[in-house]
């Protein structure tokens, strides 16, 4: 999705629009359109879909600024890939337990836990540290651009800006969610998304209570520290945006880093520089700082290669396919949470892991490493771009926010009511890993999803692109008062 915003304070250049989630990397703005292949060669078909098919009038698909590629469309459509495989590993944890790897035990041999193939289905994990790479990337790609073009000037008023929208950006879509989840939980129109969840006597008692988790949610006495490091701390009322206050640490680390770095005397030193940080957040344990510093390190190298109209070579395509290939090996590794060892598959990676990280859950040192590998091969295989570009991958990518947000608090409300009843009419108990089994399983992701899509593409166009506007409008408003002041 394109953003607008206001202009910087100097009113000649526009601020950096840019601002990515962890799930919701924005597209970047100001690049001359390119033609969609996929669109042109099937425009007379996707006009009949858009004039004829409720579905686009249910869905909104396909998105009206998706059927005009920009050189870099190709992010938002890995950001939506990365939203749905979130929406499938949580989802599918209504039918199976697949995230302890294949044969870790006499109870685990599910083919779905294989190595490889357990990549689509539980690679939850590993598409948050690719969010958070595509954050970084697109949170500095421009101003590193305009670094690069000797046009540091413009990159304090743009950062300045980014920095004023961001937590507008961020918090205010989950914390209208987390309202709904209070009022749907305190009601009973569906149970909680957290076990800890405990009513309160009245409903203002509740809106007191919910007030309280808002303050601790945004607070920064209570989020920095597990943000700057990476801790998961669920929320009483949504145990999916845990992701929001690393988001918004990762993005100011960013911004710092712009600010600090625009002066450096050339990319190799601003590269380099950028490059030791992130090794060392890796080396405390910070994944997700590692993840957000790594992505822009990959945005300033591939700037580089376009500045020296570099392009891979055969050889060199073949290396980042490899690349490609074994991140998706590494974004199946297991969570080591479950404490189910061994792991065949991934015995060596496992003994790999520095015992000296201090992280929650060590696996997330090889799903970070997967996503930055994700991200950089991507960006060095124009083939592999193309996929992303597609119409439905652009789809996803303009949902993907929207999606994150309310895909969790959909199983409960009425995921869960769907699947009984599937399981009621076509005969079948809960459980029961039969080929009846799965294909209720599949039925039941097809009826899910639609409303589920529905739903988020809505909550993009009511919620989430209003936030936008109010932070533009907010930050306009503000200007307008200083400049009267001097």
């Amino acid at each position: 999705m394109t953003l607008t915003d206001v202009s910087s304070a100097n009113d000649r250049d526009p601020p950096n629009y840019e601002e990515f989630i962890a799930l919701e990397a924005m597209a970047l703005i100001d690049q001359t359109p390119v033609s969609n292949p996929t669109f042109d060669k099937s425009r007379c078909f996707v006009e009949r879909f858009q004039d004829s098919s409720m579905l686009q009038k249910l869905l909104y698909y396909p998105a009206r600024d998706s059927l005009e590629l920009k050189p870099t469309s190709w992010l938002d459509g890995v950001r939506g890939v990365a939203a749905l495989e979130v929406f499938i590993f949580h989802a599918m944890g209504c039918w199976a337990n697949i995230v302890p790897a294949w044969q870790s035990d006499e109870h685990q041999t599910n083919i779905m836990q294989f190595p490889i193939i357990r990549t689509f289905f539980v690679s939850g994990g590993a598409s948050v540290c690719l969010f958070f790479v595509l954050s970084g990337y697109v949170l500095t790609h421009k101003s590193l651009r305009w670094i690069r073009e000797g046009q540091k000037h413009q990159v304090y008023p743009s950062v300045a800006s980014s920095m004023f929208r961001r937590g507008f950006r961020l918090y205010l879509p989950p914390i209208l969610l987390m309202f709904c989840e209070m009022i749907a939980t305190r009601f009973g129109f569906a149970p909680p998304l957290n076990f800890t969840f405990v009513p309160e006597s009245t409903v203002f008692a509740q809106f007191l209570d919910w007030l309280g988790e808002i303050n601790r949610f945004v607070n920064p006495f209570y989020t920095f520290q597990g943000g700057i490091q990476g801790t998961i701390t669920h929320t009483k009322y949504d145990v999916v945006v845990w992701t929001i206050p690393l988001e918004f640490y990762g993005s100011f680390m960013c911004y710092f880093f712009l600010f600090l770095l625009v002066w450096t005397p050339s990319s190799g030193a601003r590269m380099g520089l950028v490059a030791v940080f992130s090794i060392f957040c890796m080396f405390l344990g910070s994944w997700n700082m590692f993840c957000f510093s790594a992505g822009m390190l990959i945005a300033d190298l591939n700037l580089g290669q376009e500045h020296n109209e570099k392009t891979p070579s055969p050889k060199h395509r073949i290396i980042w396919t490899t690349v490609f290939a074994l991140a998706l090996y590494l974004a199946g590794f297991p969570s080591l949470l479950t404490g189910v060892t061994p792991m065949p598959g991934y015995e060596t990676l496992l003994s790999l892991i520095p015992t000296s990280l201090n992280m929650q859950d060590y696996a997330r040192f090889w799903w970070s490493i997967s996503g930055v590998s994700l991200l950089l091969s991507i960006s060095q295989l124009p083939r592999l771009q193309r996929v992303f570009e597609t119409n439905f991958c652009q789809y996803l990518g303009k949902i993907a926010f929207s999606l994150y947000l309310i895909h969790e608090f959909s199983i409960i409300l009425f995921g869960l009511g769907i699947q009984r009843v599937l399981l009621d009419v076509l005969g079948s108990e809960e459980h029961a890993y039969t080929l009846r089994y799965w294909l209720i399983c599949g039925v039941w992701y097809l009826f899910f999803t639609l409303p589920v899509f529905a739903l988020a593409a809505r909550v993009e166009r009511w919620v989430d692109a209003p936030s936008v506007k109010f932070a533009r409008w907010l930050e306009g408003e503000c200007l307008k008062c200083y400049r009267k002041k001097i």
